[in-house]
């Protein structure tokens, strides 16, 4: 049997994690809400930039 596949290799494994502190956590957060948002703004820019084109100068 597998020496991990077993409660006491679980525990050990889990002992082992290296979880990130709040600091990093929160750094890493508002990074992705960050490029979210900004991603978001891009969109929708495209977005509005198709929408006037086609109806403005091709009068679709």
């Amino acid at each position: 049997m597998l020496k991990w596949f077993s409660i006491r290799g679980i525990i050990t494994e889990i002992k082992r994690i290296r979880w990130s502190s709040p600091k990093d956590l929160a750094k890493d957060s508002a990074t992705v809400i960050i490029f979210t948002a900004a991603f978001a703004l891009f969109f929708l820019a495209c977005t509005a930039f198709n929408a006037w084109f086609l109806t403005d100068l091709l009068g679709v």
